[in-house]
């Protein structure tokens, strides 16, 4: 480790303090949508596929199955757990493996292995931009997007000092398995894991390669072989008009003032103020790339490449006829699309406010400003119908074995199938 390193590493934190860190980021988690913890609702998949899934095939056979293409095994592994918890609190338990799943993060940038990105006090300020990051929306809402987020970990982890003793190793070795057989991210990860192992010459560095190699073609044989036809092909109708768009308004002025519809709004003075904002996060993203440490640019490597594959293969819903995927995509703004290239953008103004020369950090400190006030607009973020999820429960319990039910899910139109057991 370098010298510059050392001297970021700050306070050795204790297991007492990473625990009250973990609540803390926990608590600002549930504080921006509480419903999630005191009226729990499966939404999206966490009910349709995922609980139905297991509750339906069992647990086991469920976990073997892909979606969208690939294997998820960490909300898979959730709805086994909720299926050991009452059927009235088996969203709570999806809520709640989500909810540490987005508090991660900000350990792992507290850890002293993650030195390099800075000193601990501006480490403490990307952790808390990863749950204060004012466009977070979808993110809040289902087990199903956790994945982003511990793709958010498994980057860290790769980025980091190796772990000096097996409890750190087994740790590591765990959250690169599961966040690997958890979505696609392992494609993105192999190139990075490789060029950091063979930068900084660690032995231990091979590991997450081995690990991520093997995940790579698990996910091949469920994309190519098991579930060739599992993610829709609508028309892109790609642009330069909407790649502006999105862009300038999801990405990067959703970054700063959170959920506001600015790319869809018409007009030539629109466009001009969002072409302007596309240009402004290209131009400080490159500045800070150039100046910025291994960590960050590595970061900013992998964000491009994942907001590029975003828009090139999105996965929609059929839209609407005269409506094409990218049009949904300018339309989505808070999707999960956007979570890591907008917290590649939040993550630069803080590296230019913090160190950089003074006009960069007078703009920087403006942008700040602007982003505290989409933070505290967009803290809340709303919560969902109340579909009668408990009502639903008590008819389901109450039914005979053999019984076809299904319960209606947020968002609407989406429903949970289940076929009651033999044996409850």
């Amino acid at each position: 480790m370098t010298g510059a390193s050392e001297l970021n590493r700050g306070p050795k934190l204790r297991a007492w303090q990473h625990s009250l860190i973990f609540l803390a980021a926990a608590a600002v988690v549930v504080a921006r949508r509480p419903d999630a913890m005191i009226h729990a609702q499966f939404y999206a998949e966490g009910g349709h596929v995922w609980f139905a899934d297991a509750y339906n095939f069992g647990w086991w056979s469920a976990l073997l199955r892909t979606q969208d293409g690939y294997f998820q095994v960490f909300a898979r592994l959730g709805a086994a757990l909720a299926l050991l918890a009452p059927m009235a609190q088996a969203p709570l338990v999806l809520n709640l493996l989500a909810i540490v799943a987005q508090a991660l993060p900000v350990n792992l940038l507290m850890s002293g292995r993650s030195a390099g990105w800075g000193p601990w006090r501006f480490r403490a300020l990307l952790g808390a931009s990863c749950v204060l990051l004012p466009d977070y929306g979808e993110m809040s809402y289902s087990i199903t997007e956790s994945q982003w987020v511990l793709a958010l970990c498994v980057f860290l982890l790769l980025v980091a000092e190796p772990a000096r003793n097996m409890p750190g190793r087994v740790f590591d070795v765990a959250v690169i398995s599961l966040s690997s057989v958890s979505g696609p991210f392992c494609a993105f990860f192999l190139p990075i894991a490789i060029f950091v192992a063979w930068t900084r010459r660690q032995a231990w560095r091979w590991v997450p390669v081995g690990l991520l190699a093997m995940a790579v073609m698990i996910q091949a044989y469920g994309l190519l072989v098991i579930d060739r036809h599992g993610r829709a092909h609508v028309p892109l109708g790609a642009s330069a008009d909407l790649f502006v768009r999105i862009l300038g308004g999801n990405v990067v002025l959703g970054a700063i003032l959170g959920r506001i519809p600015l790319a869809t709004m018409p007009g030539r003075g629109m466009f001009i103020l969002l072409l302007c904002a596309a240009l402004a996060g290209v131009a400080g993203v490159t500045f800070c790339f150039i100046r910025s440490t291994f960590e960050y640019r590595l970061f900013v490597v992998f964000a491009a490449m994942i907001f590029l594959v975003s828009i090139v293969f999105p996965h929609n819903s059929r839209p609407a006829a005269g409506t094409t995927a990218w049009w949904l995509l300018a339309e989505a703004t808070g999707a999960r699309y956007w979570f890591l290239p907008s917290l590649a953008v939040a993550w630069t103004v803080l590296g230019c406010a913090w160190k950089g020369n003074a006009a960069v950090q007078a703009a920087s400190v403006i942008l700040l400003c602007g982003m505290g006030f989409g933070v505290v607009a967009n803290f809340r973020l709303p919560g969902l119908s109340d579909l009668h999820y408990a009502e639903y429960v008590r008819n389901f319990e109450a039914a005979p074995p053999g019984t076809v039910m299904e319960f209606q899910e947020n968002p609407p139109g989406w429903v949970i199938r289940l076929v009651k057991r033999t044996a409850q």
